[in-house]
């Protein structure tokens, strides 16, 4: 397993072409998943254009390969949306790199905690969310069944 020590994540505008490009390999992949027509999961470029708000892009030698955004849920609590590594990058520390760069943002805006959800058929962010220190909480939105959701604390 060949783990990238060049890669930058950091803020990027959640409009530019390769961050449409990231949202959307991720909506077509979760559509597919979960046999849905919209896999964006409610999920809309105005979630993260507010205060104490960010999408993060992450890049390995310039190019695109991963992507995860925050946004408020209230004064205290912040809502990770949109991860997502390219599949040609998985298991190279990328999706760790992205957390580890919200994660400083939030604490950044003075989140206390910072929560996520996730589906059943995705056992390998399921793993890596509890390796880097989230635990299971109660479902906090939306109305889907068997959804996986987590916490922080920061």
């Amino acid at each position: 397993m060949t783990i990238f020590t060049s890669i930058k994540a950091g803020a990027e505008d959640v409009r530019s072409y390769d961050s449409q490009q990231l949202i959307d390999q991720l909506s077509n992949e979760l559509a597919e998943l979960y046999q849905v027509s919209d896999g964006s999961a409610g999920f809309k470029p105005e979630d993260v254009e507010v205060p104490r708000a960010v999408f993060v892009v992450a890049r390995i030698e310039g190019y695109p390969v991963g992507c995860g955004a925050i946004r408020p849920l209230s004064e205290n609590s912040v809502e990770v949306k949109r991860m997502y590594t390219v599949p040609d990058y998985r298991k190279k520390g990328v999706a760790q790199a992205i957390l580890a760069e919200i994660e400083r943002l939030a604490i950044q805006f003075g989140y206390r905690n910072i929560k996520l959800q996730t589906g059943p058929k995705q056992p390998e962010a399921i793993a890596l969310y509890e390796r880097v220190g989230y635990y299971r909480i109660p479902s906090f939105s939306g109305d889907w069944e068997d959804i996986s959701a987590f916490q922080k604390d920061l």
